[in-house]
């Protein structure tokens, strides 16, 4: 069939929907796609897209805002709706924006009676979700440190191509432009420089940016050592630190009394076709948590990614083998969204340039990426972590619970750790959430006429023994305990409430409804689960049968995870 899919985010995150169009058209459809406005130029990046709608977004948001005209505005939505209708005429929509803008163009574009896929809405406007994948990826983008999955792992399983081997093969630059960069890289470089060493200095947040100083130093150690000249890349609005960097290596120079490492700065000077191409010559990207990152991923160029305050490599890392990611080596990364930081931003400071060069030294010269010297400092500043495809993961380490051949989704991307940090509670406890979090979210939806009794999914525990540290142990059963001991009393309030309905069985049912949620909401190790129950109990469709099965999945997980955690229990 026409599939449409509608993916109202930025750069990076429109990029990472490459695997879904691939697995949609391995599934034989065609993909029609919309995307912002702004965004269109990454839509030509993307291979086997057969049509891009680009919806004008900041007008139309223009019109509803206190002076804009409503009217004009819905009249201008509508006649573009009609332009796709006559452009790309779709079977179906599959909607990845969990927005309520989202919702409503998702539904919008499917008509009243067509198929909405991904995130909708249900007649009532309340937001529904396809599938419990559906409802993880919202859950976990409102929770990003909870989330064990890289982004576009969820994305598949949300489109439902997980069964299909994820290519992340962005379109190749035309010969053309690859030429053009080729020669203008050329024409800045010395001509005794080896290569070139292309640097993100840029992030969504200031918080999010390793300091220029660090990736000055890097690039003074690239070209004295290895000759690589460092090229710049980024936003317009990313000049500044451009120029800091030129300055830092004018300082260091004076300070050595060398001359100063070139430098080439495209920053702000490059279209996203130009960018694409130049990072095609370049030998190794090093960059913050970027949209870049995600194209040189999707253009098989290496990547040494930094990633602080609210980036993990766990969720944002390139979805690419063979990657080197960094977070620093402290208890608070990351950190939670929408919170100041009451350590001053100290993950910023704690991954020095030595162990980034060190890194990329390794990856320029042997072509992997080294472990870690136990006795550097490398391990106590950062968790390094090489990416990989789960089926290459070896489940000989303790740390790593043996995967179930039954699990959804081909090719996960995994990580494994390079400075020794596999046998941390934190790498453990993520484990484990990969684990039971598959099989959860391969059961069917919950949907209006379940039956409480109907059979739930059976989650197999991983072979290996716990391998938690008896702290984390102790409070994650305390807390699975309390969850098992309200689903069971929800159950068995709502089979009162069956047989002798009353406003006080209803008020107490809701309750403990009310109760579990909190549990989970306030929960650091569980609190992804408070929003995946309140998204799947509202789309459950408002019966009291579909929520007592609802009930009895959740209750299946817990007793799950408690088997594993305590097995007396």
């Amino acid at each position: 069939m026409n599939l449409l899919l509608v993916n109202l985010t930025r750069f990076g995150d429109l990029l990472q929907t490459q695997p879904v169009v691939h697995g949609l058209r391995a599934q034989g459809h065609r993909v029609g796609l919309v995307c912002l406005e702004n965004f269109a130029g990454a839509a030509a990046l993307l291979e086997g897209v057969d049509h891009v709608a680009a919806l004008p977004g900041s007008a139309l948001l223009a019109g509803v805002q206190p002076g804009g005209d409503w009217r004009a505005c819905t009249a201008g939505l509508m006649e573009w709706t009609g332009r796709l209708r006559g452009a790309y005429a779709h079977d179906a929509v599959l909607n990845l924006t969990a927005t309520l803008g989202g919702r409503l163009l998702g539904r919008l574009l499917a008509g009243d009676d067509g198929e909405l896929r991904g995130f909708g809405l249900d007649p009532f406007g309340f937001g529904v979700n396809a599938d419990p994948w559906s409802a993880f990826l919202q859950a976990s983008t409102r929770q990003r440190g909870c989330s064990p999955f890289n982004l576009v792992d969820l994305f598949r399983m949300a489109a439902g191509v997980g069964s299909v081997d994820p290519v992340y093969a962005l379109r190749a630059p035309e010969p053309d432009a690859l030429a053009e960069a080729g020669v203008r890289l050329a024409q800045a470089a010395p001509p005794e420089h080896a290569g070139y060493v292309a640097m993100q200095l840029g992030a969504s947040e200031e918080r999010r940016r390793w300091p220029v100083a660090r990736f000055a130093a890097l690039a003074a150690r690239l070209w004295r050592e290895l000759r690589l000249v460092p090229v710049l890349l980024g936003a317009g609005g990313e000049r500044k630190l451009g120029e800091r960097l030129r300055a830092a290596l004018a300082e260091d120079a004076g300070t050595s009394s060398a001359a100063p490492a070139p430098c080439i700065d495209l920053i702000g000077a490059t279209s996203l076709p130009q960018l694409a191409a130049t990072l095609r010559h370049v030998r190794l990207l090093v960059t913050n948590d970027t949209g870049t990152m995600h194209l040189a991923a999707g253009l098989d160029v290496p990547v040494l990614a930094i990633f602080l305050a609210t980036a993990q490599p766990w969720d944002t890392g390139p979805y690419r083998q063979d990657c080197c990611c960094l977070e620093p080596a402290l208890d608070c990364h990351p950190c939670p969204f929408g919170a100041p930081c009451p350590h001053a931003e100290r993950c910023r400071q704690v991954i020095s340039a030595d162990t980034a060069f060190g890194l990329a030294h390794g990856q320029l010269t042997t072509g992997r990426w080294p472990q870690a010297n136990p006795a550097s400092d490398a391990p106590r500043e950062a968790r390094v972590w090489r990416t990989l495809r789960e089926a290459d993961v070896s489940l000989a380490a303790a740390a790593v619970p043996a995967s179930t051949p039954a699990m959804a989704g081909r090719g996960f991307m995994d990580l494994a750790s390079l400075s020794g940090h596999e046998g941390e509670d934190r790498t453990r406890w993520i484990r484990l959430q990969r684990h039971f979090y598959r099989q959860f979210l391969d059961r069917a939806p919950a949907r209006s006429g379940g039956q409480p009794d109907q059979a739930v999914l059976a989650i197999r525990p991983p072979q290996s023994p716990c391998v938690l540290s008896e702290a984390l142990r102790a409070r994650a059963v305390d807390e699975l305990r309390q969850a098992d001991a309200l689903l069971h009393l929800m159950g068995e309030q709502g089979g009162l409430l069956k047989v002798r309905p009353s406003d006080m069985a209803k008020s107490r049912f809701l309750g403990t409804v009310s109760r579990v949620q909190a549990l989970w909401d306030n929960s650091a190790l569980f609190n992804v689960l408070g929003h995946l129950w309140l998204c799947e109990s509202q789309g459950a469709g408002g019966t009291l049968d579909s929520v007592l099965a609802l009930a009895a999945a959740y209750r299946g997980l817990a007793r799950a995870w408690l088997e594993h955690l305590s097995p007396s229990a």
